[in-house]
């Protein structure tokens, strides 16, 4: 029967009915007045009923405003922009005086220095910062990738998306042949960026110049990035809980498939192809779909926090599990942190820090360890043919078809078992004592462990090309102690208008460190538990180094303010390292000072406030060092290199090797950093801007010198030469609330120019490195093989790019003649002409010139934020402009090659099968009587010119992030204090100009110079960069 829920509506109605006529009736009028704490009228602020939050009024010019409420609302909320939010119980009243308190401004809020902490207000170096919150729920955990388009002077690339991986930070330009890394500071003590929990940590302060980094000396050339972890806060734990789970997606090229890749052949009349009539018989095997997947990751944090007046505990875990885009590429994620401060008397505050993880990995294979003939795993699809199978008829492994000799990828990763294991625990604990006369004594103690074992097993493998016959088994140790004790003595106090904050201190870093390296033939089976030493032949090589690597500092630091306007920083500190540098170089100064002047604080600028809430300006000047070599290499060092025993059972003998020749002369590096800034406020906080023009020079390089091969040493370090960066950081901001929507914008901008200077150790001679790792020995012809691609010279930047350059292509027969030909051979119509740079009538080596610049001019990030009723919405973007690739993809997608495959682009060079003349080079000739076909005379493809270097500028969406908090009865129900839902995205999508899968390089040959002159060079043979759709949720309890 339908009349009881007719009578059950009808009952509702009238209830809902009675109840808006009752409270319509019972509506209340609320008036008042808004000021700030100087009596002065607010316009504007935000007066809203704390239960009716979507019904409010605006304060009209005088602060005053009328607002109509519901019985139920005892509580005003009011709100604006550079004030604290202030909930006002009525208590019956219907007339009310309001007054908001200032909230901290950015040049209020407090950031961490070395050795302790300022407010913003206060700082006269360069420092930005930050907040955890803003980076919490990436996808991340290395700190650098976290920081990417969020701070000015930063410039931070990730090219990999292997699980795992770094990516490559740099802080205001490349400055030395041996580019440091950022040193990081984690609360206090130095530690690692890699391998951190995003959630843990509370804010993040990168020190930009000298004088902000010089308190660290020696280590900080590179910047320094310190990282506070949180702390309990309120009397009540709380609980946080989050997942995350995502699926990565590879950015891959698409290769031909077999009748495409056949068709392709008979055009370049391969005689396997030519002449075969059964080649739809032949497998059609999608290398690119066998050898990469979606892969997925998952993560899972819990925190517990709290304090009572005396103990305050922050402890956390985390679990995150990726699967690589890569076959046979995962990696296992654990770590747990433990955070606690007592305060025990009025005088003497005690705490710990202890942070622990686990990292498993199943790591691609990028070289051949096991000093086999077996190529490397990661062996791109470009390297193998379609009509190649995975599996033989006989379940085994596929051998290779007629007239090809690349591998069976697949074979070779699934029968190389790879694993890697990490773990480290850093702790330190502390004792602070309060002393007279405003004095405070703190004492650290720190330690770090880490150990790394890998494990590298190489099962039989029958195919044609690389085949194994005999298992192999590989094992390697790392590990390394590192102890810390430091001392500092903080004097803080007050005279009148003067303001005296001075800090002394004593720092000394030990450590010891320890690698073996083992393998084996012929093994039974793939254990991991130990390596026989009998019954087969095995080696060992890389014993223990740097047994007593040893740092002793004393720094001080004295900041002083006049008046809140007029301030000053002065600081030094004393480095001696024991290991790097003989006797005479051992020690290093670095001192530094900054000075600043907070104009707004003036009587005359008092006008100016009302729009100009805050205005200083800055400069400083500051020295750093450098260290960032091998050790010892003051010295003649010989290693015991391997010990072998030659035969099964047989006696093991050690080998030593002269790794290097001695200089007792080598020095430290000295960076010299001139900073010049202004921050300011505008509208009480709603604008801000800080600019910052700086210049260092860096002098006394350090270099790794070649040795002649005939010499048999490794290698000798020398100083050789200055660099220098200028440059320009900008940030700016915008933040409002407008009703229900709170929103801000932010922009990063970075200019920077480099320039060596001179390079007189090695009497300016040029530095040619960024050797192309990307030919193959097998390929019949080889692309870069053996070409240097960068070149550093006085005058120009480091790293630029090297090669022929390309001056056109050939579009008629009557030009030829007109250009200067490589010996022996001369170009045809599709052809790219080079230039005759020497002018000697011949293109030769000799004609290799500069041809790019693999540094952008200029990099930025823009960051939008939106929250609206529980709504809210981020968008990171990041980008570059005045940047040169040197696309090494590229020969190998627009031509063919001998031992494997190609793409679509090929089809499009110039007189190719029915063709004419394109906008692509040829890639051959054909015979007189068209039965053979002569690969690329010209060189076009193989020789590395100015055709394969694009325009690299790009701006790519690299965060998305949209969610919902959840709030209402049922949360307080279940306990939840709140809850949040989101999806997100990573590396959405890029606009670019650059014809490569990703315009997003770093270096890709970090052993040589550090990166430094090998950046900017794309290749097959990289791990693809990858994109990231994730949906996750945070609770609070």
């Amino acid at each position: 029967m339908k009349w009881p829920r007719q009578l059950l509506m009808a009952s509702c109605l009238c209830a809902a009915l009675t109840s808006f006529l009752f409270s319509s009736a019972q509506v209340k009028t609320v008036t008042g007045k808004v000021t700030d704490e100087k009596e002065v009228p607010l316009t504007g602020a935000t007066v809203k009923g704390q239960r009716s939050p979507s019904a409010g009024v605006k304060t009209a010019n005088d602060g005053s405003f009328t607002l109509s409420l519901d019985p139920g609302d005892t509580a005003l909320t009011v709100t604006f922009i550079g004030f604290r939010t202030q909930v006002v119980p009525l208590q019956g009243r219907t007339t009310v005086a309001i007054t908001l308190a200032a909230q901290a401004t950015t040049l209020d809020q407090v950031v961490v220095v070395g050795y302790g902490t300022q407010k913003r207000r206060d700082v006269t170096g360069a420092i930005s910062s930050v907040k955890g919150e803003a980076i919490k729920n990436l996808p991340v955990q290395n700190v650098a990738e976290a920081l990417q388009g969020r701070v000015a002077g930063v410039d931070i690339t990730k090219s990999s998306g292997e699980p795992g991986t770094s990516a490559q930070i740099t802080i205001r330009g490349v400055s030395s042949l041996n580019q440091p890394n950022p040193l990081y500071i984690i609360d206090g003590i130095r530690g690692s960026g890699d391998n951190i929990n995003p959630q843990d940590i509370a804010t993040i302060d990168v020190l930009k110049d000298a004088s902000a980094a010089s308190i660290y000396g020696a280590a900080a050339a590179g910047g320094v990035i310190m990282i506070t972890t949180k702390r309990g806060q309120g009397p009540q734990p709380i609980i946080n809980f989050s997942a995350r789970y995502g699926v990565t997606t590879p950015n891959v090229l698409e290769l031909l498939d077999r009748d495409d890749f056949v068709a392709m052949k008979r055009l370049v009349r391969d005689p396997v192809y030519s002449n075969n009539n059964m080649t739809d018989t032949f497998p059609n095997t999608n290398w690119v779909d066998a050898i990469f997947r979606n892969g997925t990751e998952q993560d899972y944090n819990l925190s517990i926090s709290g304090s009572t007046p005396a103990v305050t505990y922050f402890v956390s875990a985390v679990h995150n599990d990726q699967k690589g885009v890569y076959l046979n590429n995962e990696s296992a994620f654990n770590a747990f942190r433990v955070n606690t401060d007592i305060k025990v008397t009025k005088w003497l505050k005690i705490g710990e820090q202890v942070y622990g993880y686990e990292r498993k990995t199943s790591p691609v294979d990028y070289g051949t360890p096991l000093g086999s003939a077996i190529s490397p795993r990661l062996n791109p699809p470009f390297r193998t043919v379609p009509t190649m199978a995975i599996y033989g008829a006989d379940g085994e492994w596929a051998r290779n078809p007629p007239g090809f000799s690349g591998p069976n990828i697949v074979g070779q990763i699934m029968t190389k078992d790879r694993s890697n294991r990490q773990t480290n625990v850093q702790a330190n604990a502390y004792a602070e004592v309060k002393l007279p006369w405003d004095l405070t004594f703190k004492a650290t103690l720190g330690y770090t462990g880490y150990n790394e074992e890998g494990n590298d097993f190489q099962g039989v493998l029958r195919t044609d090309v690389d085949a194994v016959v005999k298992k192999q088994l590989a094992k390697s140790f790392v590990s390394y102690r590192n102890l810390l004790n430091a001392y500092t003595l903080a004097f803080d106090h007050g005279f009148g208008d003067h303001m005296i904050n001075a800090l002394i201190g004593y720092e000394q870093y030990r450590g010891t460190y320890n690698g073996l390296y083992t393998n084996e033939t012929d093994v039974g089976g793939s254990s991991y538990a130990y390596l026989p030493t009998s019954g087969t032949v095995f080696n060992i090589a890389n014993g223990g180094y740097d047994p007593y690597p040893l740092v002793k500092s004393l720094f001080g630091r004295i900041n002083y303010s006049y008046h809140d306007k007029y301030l000053l920083s002065i600081s030094a500190r004393r480095d001696g390292d024991f290991i790097k540098f003989g006797p005479g170089n051992q020690y290093g100064v670095f001192p530094a000072a900054s000075a600043g002047w907070r104009i707004s604080n003036e009587k005359f600028f008092q006008p100016l406030l009302p729009v100009v809430s805050s205005l200083k300006f800055r400069g400083s000047y500051g020295v750093l060092g450098n260290s960032q070599i091998p050790a010892y290499r003051f010295l003649s060092v010989y290693d015991a290199v391997s010990a072998q025993n030659f035969t099964p059972g047989g006696t093991a003998i050690l080998n030593y090797t002269q790794t290097n020749l001695s200089n007792s002369g080598i020095k430290w590096e000295s960076l010299y950093e001139t900073n010049i800034g202004i921050d300011g406020e505008l509208w009480n906080g709603k604008f801000y801007f800080s600019v910052d023009w700086y210049t260092k020079t860096t002098k006394d390089l350090l270099y790794r010198l070649p040795i002649p091969l005939s010499v048999g040493i490794g290698d000798f370090f020398t100083n050789i030469g200055s660099v220098n960066n200028k440059g320009i950081d900008l940030a700016i901001g915008y933040r409002n609330v407008y009703k229900a929507l709170n929103y801000s914008i932010g922009f990063t901008g970075s200019f920077n120019k480099n320039e060596v200077l001179d390079l007189d150790g090695i009497n300016n001679n040029p530095i040619r490195t960024g050797n192309n790792n990307y030919g193959d020995g097998n390929a019949t012809q080889g692309i870069w093989v053996g070409q240097a691609l960068t070149y550093t010279k006085a005058g120009l930047p480091f790293g630029q790019f090297y090669g022929f350059q390309v001056e056109g292509m050939y579009t008629a027969e009557d030009q030829i003649d007109k250009h200067p030909q490589r010996p022996g051979q001369r170009a045809n119509v599709g052809d790219l002409i080079f230039k005759d740079v020497n002018q000697d009538g011949k293109i030769t080596d000799d004609d290799r010139t500069v041809i790019g610049n693999p540094y952008p001019k200029f990099t930025f990030g823009l960051n939008l934020n939106a929250n609206y009723k529980g709504f809210d919405i981020a968008l990171l973007f990041t980008g570059a402009t005045g940047v040169d690739l040197f696309n090494g993809v590229a020969p190998y997608a627009e031509t063919f090659w001998s031992d494997g495959n190609t793409t679509s682009k090929a089809y499009q060079a110039s007189f190719l099968g029915s063709n004419g003349l394109t906008d692509q080079p040829r890639i051959g000739v054909l015979s007189a009587d068209g039965t053979s076909f002569a690969p690329d005379p010209n060189g076009n493809y193989t020789l590395a010119n100015s055709y394969f270097v694009e325009d690299g500028s790009y701006v790519k969406l690299k965060n998305l992030q949209i969610g919902y908090s959840f709030t209402g009865k049922f949360l307080e129900r279940v306990k939840i204090k709140s809850a949040r839902l989101y999806v997100m995205g990573n590396n959405l999508f890029w606009l670019t100009n650059y014809s490569g899968l990703d315009p997003e390089l770093g270096s890709q040959d970090l052993n040589t110079n550090g990166g430094t002159t090998s950046r900017g060079i794309d290749g097959p043979y990289k791990y693809p960069s990858t994109r990231i759709y994730s949906v996750g949720i945070n609770l609070t309890l």
